[in-house]
């Protein structure tokens, strides 16, 4: 992810629907003396006014409405969802979405394919291994890693990437994690700024050549899996160090992971 993110938060959001919300109601009111004074114009007798309470509920219920959609219809894509809007994109990012995760503040859409999603593409991808773990890892991570590296500011769905075949950081990281899914593959996403990557739990350490950079999380053995670079290895670092982690997240348990059971280790 190539943005700097700009500095807007919740608070700044419900401000301004506040201030909509006043906006219209004001309107409103205008309306009803403008009604108000044309039936006094047109009769002897002033008209009563009947929109009364139940209109006014019906515009606070189209004036909500319309801000919910508004919020909720958007860009759902982006991989921090504070709601603020994204440089060059014409949408708001919301916090209503499904599968958004908080990660110290940071609400992040983890934007993965849906259970069986995938099923075929990892069974296709795996179908020479014959149950051999570490081989399946290594034929799904250079299949994603071998897909064109494009961003657009949007985290998009691990669909989208196979169609299109080019992703940024968290689209691929997305789809990377999305068959580890389908295998059943332990692995936890990792957070920097602008960035995230997969690390993946490697059950045995001997069949896979390059494992060089791991954390050790709870006491298993999590290693690097930068699926950005082209003709890299699960195991190869990617220049990122502890001290710059944002967070990491176990999205199968849906929680943070605590950073002090955190240890990294260059072999």
């Amino acid at each position: 992810m190539d943005w700097a993110l700009p500095q807007t938060n919740t608070m700044d959001i419900w401000i301004k629907i506040a201030v909509v919300v006043v906006f219209c109601l004001l309107i409103y009111r205008e309306i009803l003396k403008s009604a108000a004074n044309n039936s006094t114009a047109l009769t002897a007798s002033p008209v009563k006014n009947k929109a009364g309470v139940m209109s006014l509920l019906m515009v606070g219920l189209s004036v909500g409405l319309f801000v919910y959609v508004g919020l909720s219809i958007t860009n759902i894509e982006n991989r921090d969802l504070q709601p603020y809007r994204p440089a060059n994109t014409p949408e708001f990012v919301s916090i209503f979405d499904q599968g958004v995760i908080e990660l110290n503040g940071h609400y992040i859409k983890t934007n993965l394919a849906k259970a069986g999603e995938l099923q075929d593409l990892a069974s296709d991808l795996t179908q020479q291994c014959h149950g051999d773990d570490a081989c399946e890892m290594e034929k799904m991570f250079d299949y994603v890693a071998h897909i064109p590296y494009r961003t657009d500011h949007t985290s998009r769905s691990p669909k989208k990437v196979l169609q299109t075949n080019w992703g940024d950081c968290d689209d691929k990281s997305n789809l990377f994690a999305s068959l580890l899914n389908e295998r059943g593959f332990d692995y936890r996403f990792v957070y920097v700024p602008h960035h995230v990557f997969v690390v993946v739990h490697v059950e045995d350490e001997k069949s896979l050549p390059f494992l060089r950079a791991r954390l050790t999380i709870d006491g298993k053995k999590y290693y690097y899996a930068e699926t950005t670079a082209a003709g890299s290895d699960i195991g190869t670092f990617n220049g990122q160090f502890p001290y710059a982690f944002e967070g990491i997240y176990d999205i199968k348990n849906n929680e943070a992971v605590d950073m002090d059971k955190v240890s990294f280790r260059m072999l």
